[in-house]
């Protein structure tokens, strides 16, 4: 409308300036009063929707984020407690039992060290995949927040002051959703992926040693065939698997050298002593993880509670 309103005016202009016959110049005249009633319609519209947007958000969506907020900060301290828990029974444990060594090789054994195979891949997707999607959600939600600010760089003698939603008066949303995308942007997963992974390859080498054996017994008898084959058609699931695990890592990640620990994997050991330690590096890296997204939250919740009573000394 702005674009045939525009148009219509240079029309008008160049009407103006030829002399031109009066009733076009009048019919060019209606047509912009027209226009420019449905513009200014149309911006008291928007303006509306923007009142109705910004108490929505302020009224309705900034509670329910306090909420989120302190939900978060339950779940990772009560995450903290059951990995720090998970770490000592690992340690205190003496041994993974026979799945590394003086083992008795069977099919069930072989069902078993698939079966946790699956599990392992599927856990490491799964986590990475939910913490990607937290980074998301809050990285979305800050991004379309910015979008409602009218921000200016400010100059100063060092350069560009860093941006700040609070510098520029925003309210509380704007500030919190910002400084919670900062705080997920520096929180990483990379160790806890990277163990998980490390561990899953580990138990990955330890079936392809495994399948190996069972598969020279079996090609000696003709009678299992059929089972040697079946154990090459599990074997390349397996390596679709990990390849997609590997792909989904660097998609959430959106590093490129995110699986940079995977050229030592076939090189480990996977002994008892080996596959137990990497285990415990596992539940280490998630202490630890736990431990720097809860302290991160209480900091984020403290953040909350500040803006709120900031707000209620000025209603006062």
């Amino acid at each position: 409308m702005r674009v045939a309103y525009d148009r219509k005016c240079r029309k008008l202009k160049r009407l103006d300036e030829r002399g031109a016959e009066a009733n076009k110049v009048d019919s060019t005249r209606n047509i912009i009063r027209s226009l420019s009633t449905k513009i200014r319609i149309s911006i008291q519209v928007v303006d509306k929707i923007s009142v109705t947007i910004n108490k929505i958000r302020d009224e309705e969506l900034w509670p329910l984020l306090n909420e989120l907020i302190e939900g978060l900060n339950r779940m990772w301290k009560c995450m903290l407690e059951c990995h720090h828990s998970q770490c000592q029974v690992i340690k205190e444990a003496k041994s993974l039992g026979s799945i590394g060594s003086g083992k008795k090789l069977s099919d069930d054994h072989l069902k078993a060290t698939l079966q946790l195979e699956h599990e392992l891949i599927s856990w490491t997707i799964r986590f990475s995949s939910w913490i990607g999607a937290q980074k998301g959600y809050v990285r979305a939600l800050n991004n379309w927040l910015l979008k409602c600010l009218h921000y200016e760089p400010e100059v100063t003698d060092d350069g560009i002051a860093p941006f700040s939603p609070s510098r520029v008066g925003a309210p509380p949303i704007f500030v919190i959703c910002n400084q919670w995308s900062q705080v997920m942007d520096r929180i990483s997963e990379r160790e806890v992926v990277d163990s998980m992974r490390i561990f899953a390859m580990s138990i990955f080498q330890l079936w392809e040693q495994d399948k190996s054996e069972m598969h020279q017994r079996m090609m000696a008898n003709k009678d299992l065939e059929r089972k040697a084959r079946n154990l090459d058609r599990e074997d390349q699931k397996l390596h679709k698997e990990i390849q997609a695990m590997d792909k989904k890592i660097v998609l959430v990640s959106g590093d490129g050298n995110s699986l940079s620990v995977a050229g030592h994997v076939y090189q480990s050991d996977t002994s008892n002593t080996s596959l137990q330690g990497s285990l415990q590096r596992i539940f280490d890296a998630m202490e630890r993880f736990s431990s720097e997204s809860s302290k991160a939250y209480e900091e984020l919740l403290e953040r909350v509670k500040e803006r709120i009573a900031q707000d209620h000394e000025r209603v006062m």
